[in-house]
């Protein structure tokens, strides 16, 4: 007698495929919660091609593919959402380093005028809350100063150090309208070491804006 073997084939289920790409596309709510349903609707997708590969053994594979999916959607969703959760936690936008104004002030006693761990941050892009100081303009503002607290003021208060205040430069045509509560101003920081100089008056710091918060 003579064995006759057939080969049977069976599709890669679409669903594990589908689920694959999704899976490696979950980290994207990391940039935020608009991206979430993605890891989901990977999760959902691998399930249910685990489910269409047990249902119909014959005619369907791709088991390793479908859990593969449904790991990567359910590791790198649960990453991406930690990610951004920890950022909105901070108030600090992806790709900015956060700063305030205590760590803008230099040390006096070391005879400092910037202190050097903002002298690593010149020409990068920092995010940092204060106030806006009270100018001509109250709206479509295109610059300001940004001062760390209301306290001060043309006539009353101590003047203001040259480092405790910010110019701010609002770039890619956008613009601003004043706001008496705190704002979030995220830019690219540049360090002018000469207005450093000037004890009163000066400012050293100035920040090219793209977010305005």
């Amino acid at each position: 007698m003579q064995d006759e073997r057939v080969a049977t084939f069976r599709r890669v289920e679409p669903l594990a495929v589908a689920s694959l790409i999704l899976g490696t596309l979950s980290f994207l709510p990391m940039f935020g919660w608009p991206m979430l349903p993605i890891p989901i609707a990977g999760a959902i997708v691998g399930a249910m091609g685990l489910r269409q590969i047990a249902n119909f053994p014959g005619q369907s594979t791709g088991r390793g593919i479908a859990i593969a999916g449904l790991t990567l959607s359910v590791v790198l969703g649960l990453l991406g959402v930690g990610f951004y959760a920890f950022f909105v936690v901070y108030d600090c936008p992806i790709g900015y380093s956060r700063v305030n104004f205590a760590e803008l002030q230099p040390d006096k006693e070391t005879g400092e005028v910037i202190p050097q761990k903002i002298i690593d941050l010149d020409g990068k892009f920092i995010y940092i809350k204060g106030y806006m100081y009270p100018g001509r303009r109250s709206m479509g503002i295109q610059e300001f100063v940004l001062v760390p607290t209301r306290a001060h003021c043309k006539f009353c208060q101590r003047a203001l150090a040259s480092t405790e205040m910010i110019k701010v430069t609002m770039v890619s045509g956008q613009l601003a309208d004043f706001d008496v509560h705190m704002v979030g101003v995220g830019g690219k920081l540049k360090i002018d070491h000469q207005e450093a100089l000037r004890p009163l008056g000066g400012m050293p710091y100035q920040i090219e804006a793209d977010i305005f918060r």
